[in-house]
């Protein structure tokens, strides 16, 4: 019986330990929503032109021809947004009894970085900033819509909660300063501050694996204020001018998901 056990005691100092489990990494996708976006947006566009003693135009008027096309992606390993946006068409403004009306287009340029944070499984939080930069033009050099451009910077933030595993709600919100003026017409003066501002609230639904149809409403408001201005025909550029572009849209739109 003793050699038996001492048998048993040698065998089970050679035996090896278990191996422990090898333990597989799991990949956690990027809460980036990278793709591409091409939407339609039908919008109320209000108009307003003020020299600072009361509106000298306004206009409200239904633009079908709008559109917006949108490009995101990741870089640095899916660590930060990168995108590129652009959105414009019809601008055109009451041209009857007015002799400020317009049959112009604008056209807006957004070039952004950011990133995406997951807050949890159903809640994610993107932001971003970069470049803004807007033109406009109409048919006339004194118009609704007078020929300028518009440089400057924007950030924005969107909040996004899926309340159904097929339908994401989503508030963005976005200012943007734009002090650098270019190629504008010169009876305008001098250009003392120009902002932008957008709000959308959207509903996304997806309908496959890599699709997702937008629908959304869509605020944009810019303004710009000059000094020394002779676009309302005063021969003395002693005046100020107010411009106000109000864009009331809704967004329907396709998305394609990688």
């Amino acid at each position: 019986m003793l050699a038996l056990a001492l048998c048993l005691l040698a065998a089970a100092k050679h035996t090896p330990p278990p191996e422990e489990p090898v333990e597989t990494p799991i990949e956690v996708p990027s809460p980036i929503p990278v793709g591409v976006l091409i939407a339609w947006k039908p919008t109320i566009l209000s108009v307003r032109v003020d020299n600072g003693a009361g509106s000298q135009f306004g206009s409200d008027k239904l633009q079908l021809f709008r559109g917006l096309a949108r490009y995101t992606t990741t870089a640095f390993n899916e660590k930060l947004l990168a995108r590129a946006e652009i959105e414009g068409g019809q601008f055109q403004t009451d041209t009857q009894k007015a002799r400020l009306g317009s049959n112009g287009v604008d056209v807006t340029v957004r070039l952004l970085g950011g990133t995406a944070t997951k807050i949890s499984p159903g809640f994610t939080i993107t932001g971003s900033a970069g470049l803004i930069t807007r033109y406009q033009w109409g048919t006339e050099a004194a118009s609704g819509a007078p020929r300028i451009g518009l440089l400057g910077v924007t950030s924005n933030a969107e909040f996004e909660l899926r309340v159904a595993p097929l339908i994401t709600l989503s508030l963005f919100l976005e200012g943007g300063l734009a002090p650098i003026p270019y190629a504008a017409q010169p009876n305008l003066g001098v250009l003392s501050d120009a902002s932008e501002f957008r709000f959308r609230l959207q509903v996304s639904i997806d309908v496959g694996t890599s699709t997702a149809v937008d629908i959304g409403y869509d605020f944009t408001r810019w303004h710009a204020s000059f000094a020394g201005t002779t676009v309302l025909g005063n021969p003395n550029p002693d005046q100020a001018l107010l411009l106000e572009a109000r864009e009331h849209a809704i967004t329907l739109g396709v998305r394609w998901k990688p």
